[in-house]
């Protein structure tokens, strides 16, 4: 009886007083090699690197979430570290959150000299260089796939998302919040100010993507947020203090009439048959309450795994976004680019022209006037919007909404004050800027990225087949954003090739392409490894002559002639050499032979596996008129 009644007892007891810590706290949303070196690390910065590491894990685990450090700043090889558990998160999940984190992260990057990682209850960040800064660019968008159109739901999570944005940057960073059924937090890293919190928290607006869907997240290096329909919080947020209850009327006088209670006497003949009687009573129900309990437990862990599960990359599987981004009427945009005046043109290429346009609320944007007016009907214009909308990486552009109205046809996108990659190459507002060898390698790696989770990690396919420098955007961190995609056709994932009609930059086609008009992956592979060595040599590929120069001192063993003389020697040789290696391998005449950029991107993140060695394609053996160079043209396959 006394076990039975203990049992009971065990099982109302708090879960967190039995369990070992939530292992969903460890899941793994992102994790970037930054910076990578050519060589192994210095000793000097691997202890450095350890040193901060450790400390980390002993600062967690005495109840301190947060924590910035900075480890040899008087030597040469110095290391910036920060760490930040969720606000929510008990001492126990944090410590043990933070002690996955920095053992993960120096084996995933052996040769990254800086490094990131975003998992479920912590964020950890290292680098040679200080990076204590706001920056508010979203590393990651994620949706809970399911949706609802239920308005109560909707409203709380409206009232919630709105509590925990505002009041984050005036508590310390950090804010939660609970409302009829619907939970969010926001948090700011510990190094930035209340205002620059405000800033990063109001930069991405959860409105603004999945518009229904019943859970979201943002991730940033400086912030993020999240709500959901259930309880994802490890510790919920203070209930406001409640009303201090009137005090109860005082009890009347007992009345002295009052009989007393009747016992009943147990004669000793049916004793035994009372006893039985009275355990049968007890154990029952304790059994019962022991077996509901139980239940209850397994059905809400259960619960909140299977909600867990739902929740996706934003672009990964999602089979179906209700959205396409704001719908721009004509008059707004005519108002933003006075009236698409010429002097507001800042680009101009095969789909259509693009002019700088400011809102009234002082928004700067990129507006897009496609050449195919009325071609398009609305309905199919709206459907292939919707699927550029959706696929969202941060180096790829970001799709603000559209304009339909009568025959226009109009793209909205953020913009960006850096404009284009090649002008910092070939000339123009930015070729006195000059990017050095560390940026130019994080474009490399940067545009790698964006082709990647175009061609084999979206929910849809797309070739964008017009890559070249002109298409490759700069941030206001001259990090890479790839412009232009998904204008042309949207292809299906399980298609080889298709013969289709050809668009594209003379000087950056691959020749099946421009020759036969087969399309695949391969011909954006074709036009990166072009780019490639743009980047390197700051020459544009006039006629195919730089593949040729290029390809002679690859074979030469004279690379250094080759590489843009503003860099003045200052860049790893043995960079250049594997990127020039690579970008070969990418202008293989063979498609098949031209690596995935899946692969690629591992190689320019510090890979160590061996190259193949590339072929020299026939096609550089012959030269194309010097009139022809550079022409953006548009033609009918002749297969």
């Amino acid at each position: 009886m006394a076990a039975l009644l203990l049992l009971f007892f065990f099982f109302l007891l708090p879960q967190s007083s039995f369990q070992a810590v939530p292992t969903d706290f460890l899941t793994s949303w992102y994790q970037d090699c930054l910076r990578n070196s050519s060589s192994s690390l210095t000793t000097t910065f691997s202890r450095n690197l350890d040193t901060a590491l450790r400390n980390f894990s002993t600062i967690a685990s005495e109840g301190i979430n947060y924590s910035a450090t900075t480890v040899g700043l008087s030597g040469t090889d110095p290391v910036y570290a920060v760490f930040q558990c969720r606000g929510d998160l008990t001492t126990q999940s944090c410590s043990v959150c933070v002690q996955n984190a920095t053992s993960r992260l120096p084996d995933a990057c052996p040769k990254s000299v800086g490094a990131r990682i975003q998992l479920e209850g912590c964020f950890v960040r290292y680098d040679n260089s200080s990076f204590f800064s706001l920056d508010s660019d979203a590393i990651e968008l994620l949706c809970n796939v399911e949706n609802t159109s239920d308005v109560t739901a909707l409203t709380a999570i409206q009232n919630v998302m709105g509590k925990v944005v505002n009041l984050a940057p005036t508590q310390g960073g950090f804010a939660s919040a609970v409302e009829n059924g619907a939970y969010a937090e926001a948090q700011c890293i510990g190094y930035i100010n209340s205002s620059e919190c405000l800033q990063c928290l109001t930069a991405h607006p959860y409105r603004t993507f999945c518009d229904s869907s019943i859970g979201k997240r943002v991730y940033t290096d400086s912030c993020f947020y999240r709500f959901e329909l259930y309880n994802f919080l490890d510790t919920l947020p203070s209930p406001p203090p409640a009303p201090v209850p009137a005090a109860p009327p005082a009890a009347p006088p007992a009345s002295r009439s009052a009989a007393p209670p009747i016992l009943l006497p147990v004669s000793s003949e049916n004793s035994n048959g009372s006893k039985i009687a009275i355990i049968i009573g007890v154990i029952v129900p304790v059994v019962g309450i022991t077996i509901l309990a139980i239940a209850v437990l397994v059905y809400c862990r259960k619960g909140r795994q299977s909600k867990g599960s739902r929740f996706e990359r934003q672009g990964s599987t999602l089979p179906d976004i209700p959205e396409f981004g704001k719908v721009f009427s004509l008059k707004e945009l005519e108002i933003a680019t006075q009236g698409f005046r010429p002097s507001y043109k800042i680009g101009e290429g095969g789909f259509g022209v693009v002019y700088k346009g400011t809102l009234m609320n002082g928004q700067e944007l990129a507006v897009k006037r496609l050449t195919i007016g009325s071609q398009a009907r609305k309905e199919e214009f709206l459907n292939e919007v919707k699927l550029i909308t959706s696929v969202q990486h941060k180096n790829l552009i970001k799709l603000l909404g559209c304009c339909v109205e009568d025959s226009q046809r109009i793209l909205v996108y953020e913009y960006l004050p850096n404009q284009s990659l090649d002008g910092f190459l070939f000339g123009g507002t930015q070729k006195k800027n000059v990017l050095d060898w560390r940026i130019r390698y994080e474009i490399i790696l940067g545009m790698a990225k964006g082709l990647a989770y175009l061609h084999e990690e979206s929910h849809c396919q797309i070739i964008h087949r017009d890559i070249k420098a002109s298409n490759i955007l700069l941030d206001g961190q001259l990090r890479p954003v790839i412009a232009d995609f998904g204008l042309a056709r949207l292809v299906k994932t399980d298609a080889s090739h298709i013969n289709t009609r050809v668009a594209g930059t003379i000087g950056y086609l691959a020749p099946e392409y421009a020759i036969h008009g087969e399309l695949s992956e391969k011909v954006d592979v074709f036009s990166f490894g072009v780019v490639c060595l743009e980047i390197i040599t700051a020459v544009q590929n006039t006629n195919g002559r730089l593949l040729k120069l290029v390809w002679e001192h690859y074979e030469g063993e004279n690379l250094p002639d080759i590489v843009d003389k503003r860099l003045a020697k200052a860049f790893s040789m043995d960079e250049v050499v594997r990127v020039v290696h690579i970008a070969l391998l990418c202008i293989q005449e063979n498609p098949k032979q031209r690596p995935p950029m899946s692969r690629i991107t591992l190689w320019l993140s510090g890979t160590s596996e061996i190259l193949d060695t590339p072929i020299r394609p026939t096609f550089l053996n012959y030269s194309a008129p010097a009139s022809s160079s550079s022409k953006q043209f548009t033609s009918m396959s002749t297969s």
